[in-house]
Formats: C-alpha cells, sequence, structure tokens
C-alpha cells in the first residue's frame, strides 16, 4: 500500500518540475516578453504543469494505479514550482540582472559618474566593460558566456547570500502569522481554490458541464486573438486586453483622464479570479479607481496641475503609500493580542495552554530565524553597502510592513497587488527629504531596488498559502518547509542559469525584449535625481501621503460604526495602485454578475456558478501558457493573454 503524505518521487518531481518552470518563465518573459505569468496573483505556468501532470496521472491510474500520485503529491509539487515562481518571476531575481548590470554600461550617457557611479559598492555590481558589452549585445554562445562567469561569481555570490536570508526571513514571518490567518480567523484564501479543485480525488471539478463552458469560451476567445497575432487578416476580440478609454475625453477638464490614462480589459482569467473577491472589497476596488478619476478631473477644473502646481500632481504614489502603511498598521493592531500571545509562549513556554508544545516549538524556532535574519541582513547593508543600520531598519520596516499589508489582502480577498509606485525608499524620502537621508544611504537604499519594484511573486503570500492547503491533509509541517526550501535551493540555481545563459545569447538590448532594463534605469535615475537635485522633507508630496494615511483610518473607522459603510480601507488602497488600471472593469463585471446572482438566487446561485468562473480562469492560463510554448518553439512573440 501506498505510504500517504509528501513522498521522495513528489519532492523528486517538485524538483524537476521547478527546474522547467524557471527555464520557462525566464524564456518567455525575458527572451520574448510575453505571457506575464509571474505578474499575477496565480501564478500561469505552475497552474499549467499540473493541469498536464493531472492529466497524465489520470491516464496511468488505469493502467499503473499503483504508481499514481496522490492529491497531496500533486499539491507537494505544484507548490514547489509556486517557490521558483518566485525566485524566477517579474519581481525577483529578472529585476536583480537587470538592476546590478545597469550603471556602469549606462553611465556615460546619463552622466553617472558626476554623481554616485564612484560610490557604489564595486563587489555588488558588473563594471567590467567586455562583460556588459557581451551581455547587452548578446550573440555569445553558452562556452564563451562561461568565460565571463569571473566577473559575476562575486557579485551573484554576495546578492544570492542576501536574497536568501530575506527568503528565510520572510518564511520565518509566515510561521509566526500563520496559525492566526489560517486557523484562528480562518480567512477565504480565494487564490487557492482553483489548485484544490483541480487535485481533488473524486474529480468533480471535471465532471462539472459549467466549468467546461467557462474553460472553452476563455480557450475559444484566446485562440482566436491568438491567431490574429500571427495572422493579422483574421478577426480578433479587441476589448478582451487592454483598450485606451481615455482617448475620447478630449475637452476640459475631462482630458486630465486621457492625460493621466484610463483603460479597460475584459481579461476571462480576471473576471474568474475576481467572482471570489467578497462584494465590498470587489465594489471598493472599482469604485476608488473611478475615484481617482474624478480626483484627476478636479485637479484639471481647479487648476492643481497647471504649470505652478506642485511637482508630482497627481500625488497617487503618495496617497497609496500612506494608503497601504495604513492598512498595514490596521492589521498590526487587529492582530496585537494574538502577537502579545505568542510573544508570552516564546518567552514564558508555560503561560500560554492554547498553544500546543509543538507548535510553541515552531514559534520559537521561527522567532529566533527572524530575528537572526533580520541582524544578518542588517550586517550584510552596513558592510557592503555602507547603509546606516537605522536608515536599514526602517527600510526593513516599511518593507515588512508592505508585506503583512500584501499577504493579508491577499489571504482575504486575492486580488492583484502590483504596488509598484509604493516603495520603502520612496516613502523615506517622502517623510525626511534626501538631505536627512544622506547620499551614502540613498545609494545603498536604492541599490536594493530591484526585489522591492512590485511585490507581484512575492514569496511571503505564497508560503502562506501552502500552509493553508495543507491543513487536514497528510503534508506535516516539517516535510512541507523542507519542500520549500530544497525548491528554494533548486529555483535560485536555475535562475541564475536561466538568465546568465538566456540573457548573454538573446542580448540584454537585443532580441531580449522583455530584459527588465528599465528596472536599473528607474533605480539609478530616480537615485541619480535625488542626489543632483534633492528632495526637501515636509513638501507637498507629504500632505498626500498623511492623506492616504487618513483615508484608510476613516474607512476603517466607518466600517466599524457603520455596517452598511461599504468602502472597504483595503479596497481603496487597491483600487488607487498601479494594477487595478488593469483590471478594474473585470472586478466591475464580476462584482455585478455575483451580486445578481447572490440578490435573486442567495448563496445557493452562487456557490453553483463557482465552477463556471474556475473554468473561465482554466481555460485562459492554458491557452495562455500554449501560446508562450509556441513562442519558444517559433523563436517569435505570439499572443499575451495579459497586457
Amino acid at each position: 500500500m501506498q505510504k500517504p503524505g509528501i513522498t521522495g518521487r513528489a519532492l523528486l518531481g517538485g524538483v524537476l518540475l521547478s527546474i522547467v518552470n524557471v527555464f520557462w518563465i525566464t524564456g518567455v518573459e525575458v527572451r520574448f516578453y510575453i505571457l506575464d505569468g509571474t505578474s499575477l496573483p496565480l501564478f500561469i505556468t505552475p497552474l499549467f504543469l499540473l493541469l498536464l501532470l493531472i492529466g497524465m496521472n489520470t491516464i496511468g491510474r488505469r493502467f499503473l494505479p499503483r504508481l499514481a500520485l496522490t492529491q497531496v503529491e500533486l499539491l507537494t509539487i505544484y507548490l514547489m514550482m509556486v517557490v521558483s515562481s518566485t525566485f524566477a518571476g517579474h519581481d525577483m531575481l529578472q529585476n536583480l540582472f537587470g538592476q546590478i548590470t545597469h550603471p556602469y554600461y549606462f553611465a556615460p550617457q546619463n552622466n553617472w559618474q558626476d554623481s554616485f557611479l564612484r560610490s557604489l559598492p564595486p563587489n555588488l555590481f558588473i563594471s567590467n566593460a567586455d562583460t556588459l558589452k557581451a551581455w547587452y549585445r548578446g550573440n555569445t554562445p553558452p562556452q564563451y558566456a562561461l568565460g565571463y562567469w569571473v566577473h559575476w561569481a562575486v557579485p551573484l555570490a554576495l546578492w544570492g547570500s542576501f536574497f536568501l536570508t530575506l527568503v528565510f526571513m520572510c518564511g520565518c514571518l509566515v510561521v509566526l502569522l500563520r496559525r492566526a490567518w489560517t486557523e484562528n480567523e480562518k480567512l477565504a484564501f480565494p487564490i487557492i481554490q482553483l489548485p484544490l479543485a483541480m487535485t481533488e480525488p473524486t474529480g468533480a471539478f471535471y465532471r462539472s458541464p459549467l466549468m467546461w463552458l467557462g474553460f472553452t469560451v476563455a480557450f475559444v476567445i484566446g485562440v482566436i486573438n491568438g491567431l490574429h497575432a500571427l495572422y493579422p487578416n483574421v478577426p480578433n476580440l479587441p476589448f478582451v486586453k487592454l483598450y485606451d478609454v481615455g482617448q475620447y475625453f478630449i475637452n476640459p477638464p475631462w482630458n486630465a483622464i486621457r492625460d493621466h490614462g484610463m483603460q479597460t480589459s475584459l481579461y476571462p482569467f480576471a473576471i474568474g479570479l475576481a467572482y471570489f473577491i467578497p462584494l465590498d472589497l470587489a465594489f471598493s476596488c472599482w469604485f476608488s479607481y473611478l475615484l481617482a478619476r474624478v480626483w484627476f478631473v478636479l485637479g484639471r477644473s481647479f487648476g492643481w496641475d497647471g504649470p505652478s502646481a506642485a511637482q508630482g500632481w497627481p500625488f497617487l504614489k503618495e496617497i497609496s503609500s500612506g494608503a497601504w502603511i495604513g492598512v498595514a498598521v490596521a492589521i498590526l493592531y487587529n492582530n496585537r493580542h494574538y502577537l502579545n500571545r505568542i510573544v508570552d509562549a516564546i518567552l514564558e513556554p508555560g503561560k500560554s495552554q492554547e498553544i500546543t508544545s509543538d507548535e510553541l516549538r515552531r514559534l520559537r524556532i521561527a522567532f529566533v530565524g527572524f530575528v537572526g535574519a533580520f541582524f544578518a541582513i542588517l550586517a550584510w547593508c552596513w558592510f557592503l553597502l555602507s547603509l546606516n543600520p537605522v536608515t536599514t531598519i526602517a527600510f526593513l520596516g516599511i518593507f515588512l510592513a508592505l508585506s503583512l499589508a500584501i499577504t493579508r489582502v491577499r489571504a482575504e480577498f486575492g486580488t492583484p497587488h502590483e504596488i509598484v509606485f509604493v516603495k520603502p525608499a520612496d516613502t523615506l524620502v517622502t517623510l525626511l527629504g534626501t538631505k536627512t537621508i544622506g547620499d551614502k544611504d540613498l545609494i545603498g537604499m536604492q541599490s536594493l531596488y530591484w526585489f522591492n519594484r512590485g511585490y507581484r511573486c512575492h514569496p511571503i503570500p505564497n508560503f502562506l498559502e501552502g500552509y493553508k492547503m495543507a491543513e487536514g491533509r497528510e503534508m506535516p509541517f516539517a516535510r512541507l518547509t523542507a519542500a520549500y526550501a530544497l525548491a528554494g535551493v533548486v529555483a535560485f540555481v536555475a535562475t541564475v542559469i536561466a538568465n546568465y545563459l538566456i540573457t548573454f545569447d538573446a542580448g540584454a538590448a537585443g532580441k531580449a525584449t522583455g530584459y527588465k532594463q528599465w528596472v536599473g534605469q528607474e533605480a539609478f535615475g530616480q537615485l541619480s535625481s535625488w542626489i543632483t537635485q534633492g528632495q526637501k522633507a515636509g513638501a507637498t508630496n507629504l500632505y498626500f501621503f498623511l492623506g492616504g494615511l487618513f483615508s484608510v483610518t476613516v474607512f476603517a473607522t466607518l466600517r466599524n460604526i457603520f455596517p452598511w459603510w461599504s468602502l472597504h480601507p483595503a479596497g481603496f488602497a487597491l483600487g488607487i495602485s498601479y494594477a487595478m488600471n488593469y483590471f478594474w472593469l473585470c472586478v466591475l463585471v464580476a462584482w455585478l454578475i455575483k451580486s445578481l446572482l447572490m440578490r435573486y438566487g442567495g448563496m445557493k446561485a452562487h456557490r453553483q456558478a463557482i465552477p463556471f468562473f474556475l473554468g473561465l480562469a482554466l481555460g485562459d492560463y492554458t491557452v495562455g501558457a500554449i501560446w508562450s510554448l509556441l513562442a519558444l518553439l517559433l523563436e517569435q512573440a505570439t499572443y499575451k493573454i495579459y497586457i
């Protein structure tokens, strides 16, 4: 009889498919800039590989039932692939490669040698001219690319130690908070519904006509638009992807919407996933997005964005930063009793009777690990970046606060959390000004820009969702944690190799059309501006930061006082963030459908419709993955289901 639980073959399968997943992501996102599968809260490639694995497992069960994978084994493999996606995806190690090669290569045309280049830590960036020339121009075969490794070994080893320590610290934080959000509050975790349904042993998900209807609708749309991308004579469905509606607002003050942007989309996967967002939050997301457009129009009406206006209008970056910090503060405040209990339990083991000995041991290990990793990062930043420890503590504090806010919002609501404009360095400059911080610390913080640019593939929510999936299944905490660690090490090595070889072959400024060149430009262009022009503390943008913080506080208070108050503080923060520009109409459509179903059919109608919306997401992800594989085979860009 097959032994249940996380088996050796599941770990082996997770390792092998994680490597495949890393090279697939790097190929389509770095080489061809298609799919954008790691920009979404539910990653595309791991889900598609899981679907293929389930298909092969179903066929194999008929002939060799004893060798068939269990749900636990399938979920273990899937979760290891998810970890590999967080490493290889948009906002992690891809960005690192885009940043450490950028400053020395582009310094002459930006005059950076006169502002900060000489102060960059020499061991953390690639400065050799021949290496950079080959990297950006490409056409370098693997055997020649390996010859440049001598210039990469030290920077990648140092950054690797930083990154793995950071991920370890995030993992410890997940262990400390896991029980509060998965067991005590029993949050919904909408993102895990699809992989759980796909791996359900009964197979009921695949026998649902509604699921296949949703799958077919999304798949057919993707096929039609994909054929149009290859053969323009084939008709397409243009309103599925981003469509600029701002172009129709041509007369003042409405043309402020055109100038600041307004787009619509009807992504099937986004509508499918948005169906699981609670109604109040979904309403808050699309309403806040439209409210921001009203803000643009008011600014144009009253001349706030005129020639004499304060630089930075409409200050959405500052308002969004304040709003997300407010959400983080609210989360910490609401969880204060739980945090006090676990601190007491760690310091006085016999004081808490509600925490088991096993859980207490995990909490103590996680607490020690978190503190140790935190101080290791402090030391790393002090010795290698010359970053003042006080600045580092403030930087990491903001980063961790934002991480908690993102994780909580995703665990409770499952929404996209691409908050590109909300960064620790920007927040500190807004609050303190560049003169107070000093050039040395500005350089140090911007050197860390790569991992806090957008938060789209943040490890914390993905770790937490895995632990939630493990509840009630034969997935022991220790073995799942070991699977995470194994996947992380494998993913780091594979991601480094994939980015290195693919970019040397294609060229960072050549055929690698998706290479994150703008990451370096954003980081060091902003750094140059801070050093040469400066930014005062207490300037106008500070008031808008405080305005965002105040707005979230007011909305949270009103929700506590008035049960009918629908504007959710997290929805406000999400609605004015970068990601909602892509998804607001999808959220509105899903909100409207769900509202009508629940109004006229109740919870029964809502539950009956779930397979259809899961099918929408799965069908869209499947056709998107297939088109990306064809891009690799044909060596040309194909249809992207997103953006």
